[in-house]
């Protein structure tokens, strides 16, 4: 009922998991271009590599010394580039056979027109990865921009966009250790609501991730100790997330408690009608 009253408001909470799973395929479909785009690119490194190299040690390139030196610089520098591109497709999150097959096939080009074939292909894949990455930064865009216009007509939506999103939190660790931390909830497949606290270190270059089950939110967390007196203490605001091991307490902007405890809500809930729908 709470579902069909909010159809009046605006967009259903059905319409809003379908919006969460398109952008989830359109994500998916953008990192797996920019996957076979680096991929692509690693196979006409490779391909450089592996001509120069055949160059190099042919029986005509020992005659001249000078020609052979250089064309082995040539080589060396072609080979560092094509491992950092390989490096690179990893991290995209290119399978390891899938750039070990790329790598074998690129190593055959033995004409010019078998580099130029691989160029064009590196070529077109990086241009359908930009597009596909500029196409999800408009959706990206769009989708902030109509959620800011409807928060005061449609509540329920803003808020579950709102903590899907996420934003930058405080959260205080057993010990009583503060640590900023980049916090998003979401609706996984089996419908449990998931709680993802993410944060960098060593300037960036670590990064930490770590997923917890919600199963309830307390909006009544008393200010930490020390906190309630220092500068702009009334404007933070403290709740808390209870998962089957223990309650983790964040502080927030004062102004954006209520649409966290909110968001969660109507997740929990969600989930809560869904599971009971399939036991029936």
């Amino acid at each position: 009922m709470q579902l069909l009253r909010g159809a009046a408001r605006g967009k259903t909470m059905g319409g809003w998991l379908k919006d969460q799973k398109e952008k989830r395929r359109t994500e998916a479909r953008t990192r797996k271009a920019q996957a076979y785009a680096a991929t692509s690119v690693a196979g006409v490194a490779a391909a450089v590599a592996a001509v120069v190299a055949s160059a190099v040690f042919s029986p005509d390139a020992s005659r001249t010394n000078c020609g052979n030196k250089i064309t082995a610089a040539i080589a060396s520098a072609a080979a560092l580039v094509a491992s950092h591109c390989v490096e690179i497709a990893q991290t995209m999150g290119a399978a390891h056979d899938q750039i070990l097959k790329v790598v074998h096939s690129a190593v055959g080009a033995q004409t010019s027109g078998d580099i130029i074939a691989l160029t064009a292909g590196a070529a077109t894949a990086l241009r359908g990865a930009a597009t596909l990455r500029a196409r999800l930064y408009k959706e990206i865009q769009g989708a902030t921009a109509a959620g800011e216009d409807k928060e005061s007509s449609d509540g329920c939506s803003s808020a579950l966009t709102f903590v899907a999103k996420g934003g930058e939190l405080v959260k205080r660790t057993r010990k009583g250790i503060l640590h900023w931390k980049q916090v998003s909830v979401y609706m996984n497949s089996n419908w449990q609501v998931v709680v993802k606290t993410k944060s960098t270190h060593m300037a960036g270059t670590f990064v930490k991730k770590k997923k917890c089950f919600v199963i309830d939110v307390c909006a009544n967390i008393p200010a930490w100790p020390g906190r309630e007196v220092e500068d702009g203490c009334d404007q933070r605001a403290y709740f808390g997330i209870r998962t089957p091991e223990r309650l983790i307490e964040f502080e927030c902007k004062k102004c954006d408690k209520g649409i966290w405890i909110e968001g969660i809500r109507q997740m929990l809930d969600c989930c809560a009608n869904m599971n009971i729908a399939k036991a029936m």
